[in-house]
């Protein structure tokens, strides 16, 4: 059977400000590529007064999801749904995971700094 046509990309991206120097887009699409997924990642430079917007054009537009950087880390948890156990422990959010239309926030930054120290320390 013949794989149906779908022109529609998946979106996910990092919201910051500033972002220009911000190299995750150069190693999560190829990383989606690899997978086999037409989804794209947009790094967008979001000013604090401008978070509440992004946050409900991200909802507008479907987003799978996005990353939070400085300076957004905790303000966005007040436009997110619910928190994950690792947002709630740190009180920041480095990732918005779209989870049935909700967006809920969680955080890899405790865990990846964990992980490093224990690859240092051994």
């Amino acid at each position: 059977m013949a794989k149906e046509l779908n022109f529609k990309q998946e979106l996910v991206g990092c919201f910051g400000f500033p972002v220009a120097e911000n190299p995750t887009q150069a190693m999560i699409e190829p990383a989606f590529r690899a997978m086999g997924l037409d989804w794209r990642y947009l790094t967008l430079e979001v000013r604090p007064e401008d978070l509440p917007a992004a946050v409900a054009g991200a909802r507008a537009f479907g987003f799978r999801g996005f990353n939070c950087t400085i300076p957004h880390k905790v303000a966005v948890i007040e436009h997110l749904d619910g928190l994950g156990e690792s947002a709630s422990l740190m009180g920041a959010v480095n990732c918005v995971v779209n989870r049935d239309g909700r967006f809920i926030g969680e955080n890899t930054d405790g865990k990846g700094f964990l992980t490093s120290l224990v690859s240092v320390v051994d």
